[in-house]
């Protein structure tokens, strides 16, 4: 979940695919004019949930379960 001001994005991860193929396992949440999002929640299967707080936008983010979130910016 990602969260701006009053504005809140849910997605899940779907994995899956079929013959030589795989579903993208990235997740794009558009921000609108903002330059951070407020808060950003994980929900793990496991039932872990973490939170990243003021996360600065046109990010690409890798997150594991557990460890801290690595942001790279995106060049447009």
């Amino acid at each position: 979940m990602v969260r701006v001001g009053d504005h809140q994005q849910t997605q899940e991860v779907r994995s899956g695919g079929s013959y030589i193929s795989q579903s993208d396992f990235r997740l794009h949440f558009g921000l609108g004019q903002a330059a951070k999002a407020d808060l950003v929640e994980i929900r793990w299967p496991s039932g872990l949930t973490e939170r990243l707080e003021n996360v600065t936008a046109n990010r690409i983010m890798k997150i594991r379960e557990g460890v801290a979130a690595v942001a790279e910016t995106m060049e447009k």
